[in-house]
């Protein structure tokens, strides 16, 4: 999976759990601005553990604070899983 990919994943996933459309979620946004709660991001956390099948630090949403970032994270996450 593309970081692009994983970015429109993330955002669809935050659209899902705050009743809006992705093209309506600014991946520049800090994940508190666009109306995150805790138990949104863990939600958001576990959906993308089971379809990247990585780890995920329950706190990674508030370590890296807009889904740019975010998905940037995964995305190296995913890539050291592929280069072991």
């Amino acid at each position: 999976m593309t970081r692009e990919e994983i970015e429109a994943f993330i955002k669809s996933e935050i659209a899902a759990v705050l009743n809006q459309q992705p093209e309506d979620i600014d991946e520049g946004l800090n994940f508190l601005k666009i109306g995150v709660s805790s138990v949104q991001a863990l939600k958001i956390i576990n959906r993308a553990r089971k379809r990247l099948d990585i780890d995920i630090s329950p706190v990674a949403l508030f370590e890296y604070k807009t889904i740019a970032d975010f998905a940037g994270y995964l995305s190296d996450c995913l890539n050291e899983r592929v280069a072991e």
